[in-house]
Parts: structure tokens; sequence; C-alpha cells
């Protein structure tokens, strides 16, 4: 293991075991939450950018049904993904691995557990971080629930084309090949059970469950397919700071570390 590789735990949880990913142990920890369907593994850059350029902790979870942590045969909701990991965060503190000042940054789908999480245990969480949000309404919602691909696992190589393409073939450029496999092969852990993810989002009445936040807030955008979804979900927040960042090109926790941390550093260090 070295320096700053991430020591692995599992946690107990009442839908069974998590995975976690623990990067320091020092000052308050950032509770990183990741994107479907992927695992905590998709902030490993960003993490180690994060403890080195900062005195904060981070840590990376998967969520339950995702990477390592356990799988499940049916689909969950974002409020079941922020119950196991707020049992999580719980045991994390209470077996000293994690300090008392526990602070969120959620991904895409991350955001929306983050955010359900605030809302459920406010005297856990300290501040919240949207890298992005995936905003939809009601009929946008219906329509992207109604083609959502629930295709089963077959032995058809070439049900992975779109998956490699999208991966691998056309990733970002500035993307190792390394980082975009490693993407890859979180997604072939749950070939036909990654939509459970999305499933959970497009039920998810964020026009409803957004303005319950009240927890100090930052909102980070980029230039995506997310940019105006992402800015309509902030402005439902009470408690909110916004930032667009500069230059993305997608693969942000890849090329656009930098930029993402000075901001979190900046904002988890007001008082």
């Amino acid at each position: 293991m070295t320096a700053n590789s991430p020591k692995l735990i599992y946690v107990d949880t009442s839908r069974g075991q998590m995975h976690v990913r623990l990067y320091e142990n020092r000052g308050p920890a950032l509770i990183c939450l990741h994107p479907m369907p992927y695992s905590g593994g998709y902030y490993d850059s960003f993490c180690k950018h994060l403890i080195k350029e900062s005195n904060c902790s981070a840590v990376s979870i998967d969520m339950i049904g995702y990477g390592r942590s356990e799988k499940i045969k049916e689909p969950i909701s974002i409020h079941d993904y922020a119950t196991s990991s707020i049992e999580v965060i719980k045991t994390l503190i209470n077996d000293d691995r994690i300090s008392n000042t526990a602070n969120l940054l959620g991904f895409h789908t991350g955001s929306a557990i983050a955010n359900e999480i605030g809302i459920l245990e406010p005297d856990l969480i300290n501040k919240i971080i949207f890298v992005t949000y995936p905003f939809f309404n009601q009929e946008k919602r219906e329509e992207m629930l109604s083609s959502l691909s629930t295709t089963p696992l077959n032995d058809d190589l070439e049900s992975l084309r779109s998956m490699w393409e999208f991966t691998i073939e056309n990733r970002a450029e500035g993307i190792d090949l390394e980082r975009a496999m490693s993407n890859f092969l979180d997604q072939l852990q749950n070939l036909d059970k990654g939509w459970f993810g999305f499933h959970a989002m497009f039920n998810y009445i964020s026009e409803e469950r957004l303005p319950n936040l009240k927890l100090p807030t930052l909102v980070i955008n980029d230039q995506s397919s997310l940019t105006k979804a992402t800015k309509a979900a902030s402005e439902l927040i009470s408690d909110m700071n916004y930032i667009e960042l500069n230059d993305t090109q997608g693969g942000i926790f890849e090329l656009n570390i930098d930029q993402i941390a000075a901001h979190v550093i900046s904002f988890l260090n007001e008082q």
C-alpha cells in the first residue's frame, strides 16, 4: 500500500455490508457519494489530491448494490441509498475512523443521495457539496423511466460495445486508459442491475426534496448536459453558494480536480 492509497474496510448495515475507502484520518471528513453505475473508486484521484492540498480526511463509499458492497436483487429508492449510507457514516464516527465533523460531496446521482442524507440527518452533516445535480421535472422523469434500459445479462459480446465505446474509446482527452478501464470494470460488475440507481433517481421528486435541505450547500456546475438542470436545482436550495467551473470537457473528476478541490477547500474552511 502506497502512502496515499486508501484503507479499505467493510461496514455492516441493515441492507448488508458496504465497502468504504478511507483516505487519511486527521481533519474534517469529506464523504464522497459516487454517480451510478460506478463505485467509490470514481473519486480516487480527487481524494488523493484533496488530502494532499488540505487538512481534510476523505472517504468514498460504494453504494449498496455497487462496487464491492453487498449486491441487491430489486431496485431501491434514493431514500434507501441515503439511509444505508447514514448507517455507514455513524459507524465510522463511532469507531473513530473519521471525525464527527462530516461533510458530503455528491456527483450526479450521488448529489441526490447527499441531499436526502442532509434532510434526514441534519445534525450529522456539517456542509454539502453538489457537483452537478440531475434535476428533471415530472414529465422528463417519466420519459426517462420509460426509456430506461433494463436489459438482462446475456452472452453476446456485442452487447458490451456501447459501454466500451463510451467509457474507453470515446473518453475525454487526458483521461488515461487505466482510469477509464477502472470505470468500465465498475459497470461490468453491475451489468444487469446498474440501472437500479437511475431508476431511483428518476423516481426522486427533487422539486419537493431540495427545498427541505437547510444545510450550507455549495453547488458546483460544469459545461455538460446537466448544466441547465444543475442551475435549476440550485435555485431551490435555501442556503446555497453557486460556482461554475472553467474549461470543462467531461471527466471532471480527472481533468478538473484542481478547480473542484480549490472550491471545496474554500467552502469547507468558511466559518
